[in-house]
């Protein structure tokens, strides 16, 4: 699923208490424009992981993960088996068993040109184990070695092959577990960052490939960000903090160790950089060495608060701490905090002459209080739908920015 992950024009919203009640076999419940009890005390308690059929995808970092029902929440992308069924006619129905189309090949094409081919054993009778990614050199030679002596499905895939060849696909990976093989293609100088599967993972977002600095891809965000609040009417004030909050908003990623895997984990790379880095070095494959559940947005915070003049120029300091740290969809209003597994790092950036730094170990510190305070201070003066606004265009700056710098 990583590599063909899933995508928004293959999304179904449904009310949660449907979806918990459907999965678990319950009865149907009602979908309506309006709130229902979240009670679903009629199910009995699921302790134990679901059937293979649904899995919850938790990003490009994590992939999918078996869960109960019970662990359901508002927001969670259920991946389910086409063959359980759920839907009539495009619309929701919990009633009907029959196959639903998987829009999955579509939705690939229709988000940044590419596409995938998938060889699975399941579709083709009799078909051996499918070649490993070390074996294939020609990919068009490796799949008609691999269907010789199909007849059943054999011309279709042979068809599908040269039809994107013609059309200028290129092959980009193959992937898979040892049951099948997935070719995903992408149409030649397509951008090779999809923003509808930047997920907020530090894996969507900093694995591009585009060996981008960090301080380009900061100042880029922030002219981007104060861009769009110019079109959108914002008063220059706003668009000046969108601004500074973009050009801050990765300096947590200064950390060796997430430096060290946009490299991936070669320490001589590393060593050669003339300046940090925000998106990985090209060909390089992700290796995770920033410790999990450690966000660099954190990081970011805390190394803007040690300078004593660099939010000078901010009207609104407080938008701008927060802008930094919820541009990944985080701390509303808690962040995420741990505990730094490892012996803590001092953590050090020249932004414009400020010298701004922090510790990598901030779970001791009063950061998680004081950004729900903050949070709500912002809800009372923005409101709830301003604030969320703000962010968004932040966040959308920082994606097309990304997508931008690989095109």
């Amino acid at each position: 699923m990583r590599t063909v992950p899933p995508r928004p024009a293959e999304f179904l919203q449904v009310p949660v208490n449907a979806a918990k009640s459907w999965l678990a076999g319950g009865p149907e419940e009602p979908v309506a424009d309006v709130t229902t009890p979240d009670d679903l005390s009629d199910l009995p308690p699921s302790r134990e992981p679901q059937p293979a059929d649904w899995v919850r995808w938790e990003g490009l970092d994590k992939g999918p993960q078996r869960i109960t029902v019970d662990d359901i929440r508002p927001g969670d992308v259920i991946i389910v088996d086409p063959s359980r069924g759920g839907i009539s006619n495009g619309n929701w129905d919990p009633g009907s068993a029959d196959a639903v189309d998987d829009l999955g090949d579509q939705a690939q094409l229709a988000y940044r040109k590419r596409a995938t081919l998938r060889l699975d054993q399941r579709l083709i009778p009799d078909a051996p184990l499918p070649p490993t990614e070390e074996d294939v050199l020609d990919f068009r030679q490796t799949v008609e070695e691999w269907l010789a002596g199909r007849s059943e499905g054999v011309e279709k895939v042979l068809n599908i092959i040269e039809r994107l060849e013609c059309r200028g696909y290129q092959i980009e990976s193959i992937e898979g577990p040892p049951e099948y093989l997935v070719l995903v293609e992408r149409r030649r100088n397509a951008a090779a960052v999809d923003g509808a599967t930047l997920d907020g993972s530090d894996y969507s977002a900093s694995h591009t490939g585009a060996g981008v600095t960090l301080r380009y891809h900061m100042d880029r965000v922030g002219d981007r960000a104060a861009r769009y609040a110019r079109n959108l009417g914002f008063h220059h004030t706003l668009q000046e903090d969108l601004r500074l909050a973009g050009r801050l908003h990765d300096l947590g990623k200064v950390d060796p160790r997430f430096q060290l895997q946009l490299v991936g984990g070669n320490q001589v790379k590393e060593a050669m950089l003339t300046e940090p880095l925000a998106k990985s070095l090209p060909g390089v494959r992700w290796a995770r060495l920033y410790p999990t559940g450690m966000r660099h947005e954190v990081a970011s915070l805390a190394m803007v608060q040690s300078g004593d003049t660099v939010l000078d120029i901010a009207t609104d300091r407080d938008l701008v701490l927060h802008l930094i740290l919820t541009h990944h969809g985080w701390a509303r209003p808690l962040p995420p905090i741990i505990e730094d597994p490892d012996t803590p790092i001092n953590l050090t950036y020249n932004y414009d002459g400020h010298i701004l730094a922090a510790t990598s170990n901030l779970v001791d510190t009063g950061i998680a209080l004081q950004s729900a305070a903050r949070f709500w201070r912002l809800t009372a003066r923005y409101g709830h739908h301003g604030l969320a606004w703000m962010e968004a265009i932040l966040r959308l700056a920082d994606h097309r920015q990304s997508e931008a710098e690989v095109g």
